[in-house]
C-alpha cells in the first residue's frame, strides 16, 4: 500500500508539474537583457554523417548571418568519396576523416581540435538545420549579458504530413515547457543537441570527457543529456534565446518513430541517477537552478508519464477507490497543461490539427522500448530528406513569428 500511495503521488506530482509551471513563468516577472556591443567570436560546427549532400543549405544560411565573427566548421564523416564542396568561402573549413569515426562526438572533437585559434564559443548544429540571419546575433547578446550556455528555440522545419506533424507538436510542447518555462522561473533551459552555444573552454573540457566514455564503451548515446547536467551541477545557468530561432528536420514515417524515441529513452534512463544526484546536492545547497532542473529532467517520458498513471487509476479501483478519481483528475490537467503550453508556445494551426492523431505516434514510441538496449551498441543516427533553403522557409514561416520581430531588429 505505501509503495502504491508513493508512486501515485509522483506520477500526480509530474502531471501537474507542467501546467504550474507554465502558469508560473507566464504570470511572473520577465527577466530583461541589457543592450551590450558583440562579445562572440562564434565556431559554428556542423557534423554530417553519411549524407553528402543535406547540410549546404545550412552552410550557405550560417555564412548569410549578420553577426560580425564567427566560421563554419563541416565535418562530413562516414562519406566514402572525396566530399566535393558546394560552397566556396574563407569563413568554411571541411574536415573528412580517414579513417570514419562514426560519432558525433568523435567528429566535434576532431573540429575543436583543428579549428583555428580566438574562438570564444561554439555553437552545434545538426546538418537538417537552418536558421535566419538573425541567430547568431541573437545568441550573442545573451553572452554579453554574462551567460555562458545559451540554447536557442529549435522548432520544426516540416509540418506537413501526418508523423511531421507529429513530431512538430511533440517539439513545440518541450520547446515551451522545458526550455523557456524553468528559464523564466530562473533555473536553465535544457540543451536540445543543436543550436545551442557554449563558453568553448567549457565545451573542450565537456567533449574530452564524453571522448573517454566513447572509447570505454564504443558509443555515446546523449552527450547533450550529459553536458546539461555538468553545466547546471557546476551552478551554470543555462539561457533560452526564444527568438534565436532554429529550424529542425521531423521526421516523415512511423518507420523512423522506434529508432529515434529508442534512443531518447535510452538517454533518459542512462542520465536519471545524475539526475538524482543533482537533485540531492540542490536540495543540500538550496540551490533553486538545480532543483527546479533535476526535478524537470527527471521527468519520465509522456508515453510512460501517462501510461503508468493510468494503470495506477486502474489498480486504485481495487485498491484505494480515492486515488481513482485523484489520478483520472491530474491526467486531466496534464492534458489541458499540454494544450495550454501548446497556445503559450504560438504553434500554428497545421500542428494543432495533429492532436487526434497522438495515438499513433504513442504506438511508435511504445515500439521505441524494444531499442532502448540496441542504442547502448549502436549510433542510431537518423536519416534527413527534407532539403531547402532558409529564404523561401523563412518567408513561409516568418510571420509564425512575429510576436519575437523586436529581437530581429
Amino acid at each position: 500500500m505505501i509503495l502504491f500511495e508513493i508512486i501515485a503521488w509522483l506520477c500526480c506530482f509530474y502531471l501537474v508539474f507542467p501546467l504550474g509551471s507554465g502558469l508560473f513563468a507566464v504570470l511572473g516577472k520577465k527577466e530583461a537583457l541589457d543592450e551590450k556591443s558583440y562579445v562572440a567570436d562564434f565556431a559554428c560546427i556542423i557534423t554530417v554523417y553519411k549524407e553528402k549532400d543535406i547540410a549546404w543549405p545550412l552552410v550557405r544560411a550560417l555564412l548569410k548571418q549578420d553577426h560580425p565573427s564567427f566560421k563554419v566548421y563541416l565535418v562530413a564523416d562516414g562519406i566514402d568519396e572525396d566530399f566535393e564542396a558546394k560552397v566556396q568561402d574563407q569563413r568554411l573549413k571541411i574536415f573528412q576523416p580517414r579513417p570514419f569515426l562514426n560519432s558525433k562526438v568523435a567528429s566535434i572533437a576532431l573540429a575543436l581540435e583543428k579549428m583555428d585559434h580566438g574562438h570564444s564559443h561554439v555553437v552545434i548544429f545538426d546538418p537538417d538545420n537552418l536558421v535566419p540571419a538573425h541567430f547568431l546575433r541573437v545568441i550573442d547578446r545573451y553572452h554579453a549579458n554574462g551567460f555562458q550556455a545559451v540554447q536557442g528555440k529549435r522548432i520544426a522545419k516540416n509540418t506537413e504530413g501526418t508523423y511531421a506533424a507529429l513530431d512538430a507538436l511533440g517539439e513545440y510542447y518541450y520547446d515551451f515547457a522545458v526550455r523557456n518555462v524553468p528559464y523564466l522561473l530562473g533555473s536553465s533551459s535544457t540543451i536540445a543537441g543543436s543550436g545551442m552555444s557554449l563558453e568553448i573552454g567549457l565545451y573542450r573540457e565537456n567533449i574530452a570527457g564524453e571522448m573517454q566514455v566513447l572509447e570505454e564503451k564504443g558509443v555515446v548515446v546523449a552527450e547533450d543529456k550529459s553536458l546539461q547536467l555538468q553545466l547546471v551541477e557546476r551552478g551554470i545557468r543555462i539561457a533560452y534565446a526564444g527568438a534565436a530561432v532554429l529550424f529542425d528536420e521531423k521526421i516523415t514515417a512511423a518507420t523512423q518513430i522506434g529508432r529515434q524515441r529508442g534512443r531518447w529513452l535510452n538517454s533518459f534512463f542512462g542520465q536519471l541517477p545524475a539526475s538524482l544526484r543533482l537533485l540531492g546536492k540542490g536540495l543540500v545547497s538550496l540551490d533553486w537552478n538545480r532543483i527546479y532542473f533535476a526535478l524537470m529532467v527527471a521527468m519520465p517520458p509522456m508515453v510512460i508519464l501517462v501510461g503508468i498513471s493510468g494503470l495506477m487509476a486502474l489498480l486504485a479501483l481495487w485498491v484505494n477507490v480515492s486515488y481513482f478519481f485523484l489520478l483520472v483528475g491530474c491526467m486531466v490537467l496534464f492534458a489541458l497543461g499540454f494544450l495550454t503550453l501548446l497556445a503559450f508556445n504560438h504553434s500554428p494551426p497545421e500542428v494543432l490539427r495533429a492532436i487526434p492523431k497522438i495515438p499513433l505516434f504513442v504506438w511508435g514510441q511504445l515500439s521505441g522500448m524494444l531499442h532502448i538496449r540496441k542504442a547502448n551498441k549502436d549510433f542510431m543516427a537518423t536519416t534527413h530528406q527534407e532539403i531547402t533553403e532558409i529564404e523561401p522557409l523563412w518567408a513561409k514561416r516568418k510571420e509564425e513569428f512575429s510576436y519575437l520581430e523586436n529581437w530581429w531588429k
